[in-house]
């Protein structure tokens, strides 16, 4: 009939908001009753291992195996059933329940006080280490520069520069890989930006006959650099403290020049000027420091100190007097140093696991 509008019911609505909700409580009431009976099943287990009904476990275990267990009651079912292979001596069923355990739970450890010898030498006869580990690190650096020759338009018997510590930072990524016991071989891939403050103050004219009072410099590098480094850790724990040495080779990305000249006629402060074609981009470092690791549920929170020491001269000997800027607008000449840094790093491991049977 025309003029009637067709609404929907009140009741209706209700029921469609209802729904999901009803069925959001209908699953979660049968994962609680799987998990419930699969719990029993497990208490059950116990009791046939116990009494000795070894080959009814395998068929009692199936079915909560695929479905039903929690991952510390999986883990356990496991081990049951790999003792009871052991018992009934059948070698290759074993091996396929050893191999599960350790797919379940990577990081599975034995008993020597509960674990009968059989499921011990089992288990040493499988991969049970990370092959490798692999996170991300971040934190900060301290430049501190070694100057081995010093230059410039000012009288060098009379005054010298100085170079005073910088705060930097440091990110990466890092892969480890454990070659025996307590040695582990870590790679980084790392970007690092060092600050480098000069400071100069003197009293004479320098070549375009200007009375040069102070200077005031910072300098700005970016690397990226690829340390290889060999850890020695002391303990096996929760808490595992290590020393590391090793090299880095690295390459530079860019440095650049801001400063600030205070003379007689004027105080001079200029745009920032590229510096990288006055520097060698290869270098090389080594490396000392100490960390710790500490293990957080299957993972590893790091936390570690190094220094670099810079082998190499920093400084392009040959484009040393190119830049005609640094010479008139600013009075500088590089001295020849090398790069040492001091820095701090916070970092999170994941290990990579694959067990297998080894041969």
């Amino acid at each position: 009939m025309k003029g009637l509008v067709k609404t929907s019911h009140p009741t209706s609505k209700r029921m469609i908001k209802i729904l999901p909700l009803a069925v959001f409580l209908c699953l979660a009431s049968l994962y609680t009753t799987a998990q419930t009976v699969c719990t029993q099943t497990l208490r059950q287990a116990r009791t046939v291992y116990d009494e000795g009904r070894i080959h009814e476990l395998p068929a009692l275990l199936e079915s909560c195996l695929k479905n039903g267990f929690t991952d510390d009651e999986k883990t356990e079912a496991y081990r049951l059933l790999v003792l009871a292979y052991l018992y009934l001596d059948e070698a290759e069923k074993a091996d396929e329940a050893m191999l599960a355990l350790l797919r379940h739970n990577n990081q599975f450890q034995i008993n020597p006080q509960a674990d009968p010898a059989e499921f011990i030498n089992l288990y040493n006869s499988f991969r049970t280490k990370p092959i490798f580990s692999y996170g991300i690190k971040g934190g900060g650096n301290i430049s501190l520069v070694n100057v081995l020759s010093n230059y410039g338009v000012h009288d060098q018997r009379t005054t010298m520069g100085e170079y005073t510590p910088a705060p930097g930072y440091v990110v990466g990524g890092m892969i480890e890989v454990i070659v025996r016991k307590n040695l582990t071989l870590s790679g980084e891939l790392t970007l690092a930006g060092y600050n480098l403050d000069y400071s100069n103050s003197f009293s004479n004219v320098d070549s375009v006959n200007r009375f040069i009072e102070s200077q005031e410099i910072t300098e700005t590098q970016t690397w990226l650099s690829v340390p290889i480094t060999v850890q020695y850790q002391f303990a096996g724990g929760k808490f595992n403290p290590y020393v590391l040495l090793g090299g880095s080779a690295n390459y530079l990305f860019s440095s650049s020049f801001k400063g600030e000249t205070q003379t007689s006629i004027e105080n001079f402060e200029g745009a920032t000027v590229d510096l990288t074609d006055q520097r060698n981009k290869i270098n090389f470092s080594a490396i000392a420091g100490a960390g710790i690791k500490i293990k957080v549920g299957k993972n590893h929170f790091v936390a570690e100190a190094r220094f670099n020491y810079g082998i190499l001269n920093q400084v392009k000997e040959e484009n040393r007097l190119s830049n005609q800027e640094l010479i008139f607008d600013y009075g500088y000449v590089d001295d020849d140093f090398k790069l040492n840094s001091f820095s701090v790093s916070l970092g999170y491991l994941l290990p990579k696991y694959n067990p297998k049977k080894l041969n």
